[in-house]
């Protein structure tokens, strides 16, 4: 799973910070670990475009990605799978049913 981690937080790195007004939040979540929040954005777009860079980094790994551009994705081979969708910063998949 580790192998996994830092590919997806190497492209997190450019991530833009979001204001004090609120945003959106890139959450992963590999396997049977929980959800985790990897990144705040200002905006939808810029949460969805690394959330796209992210399911692409996970397909050139071997993962199978399936993906609904600009709401989640989600992989899996054999061995792994991963999940990751971007919600307004008001909302946290750890404690409600979001998808």
């Amino acid at each position: 799973m580790r192998r996994l981690m830092l590919p997806m937080l190497a492209v997190l790195v450019l991530a833009s910070p979001v204001s004090a007004d609120g945003g959106w939040v890139l959450w992963i979540m590999g396997g049977d670990s929980p959800w985790d929040s990897v990144s705040t954005f200002a905006t939808r777009e810029e949460c969805a475009t690394a959330m796209h860079q992210q399911a692409q980094a996970l397909e050139k790994m071997g993962l199978r990605i399936s993906e609904q551009p600009g709401a989640s994705f989600s992989g899996a081979d054999a061995e792994r799978s991963m999940r990751g969708q971007c919600l307004a910063e008001s909302v946290d998949p750890r404690t409600t049913a979001a998808k």
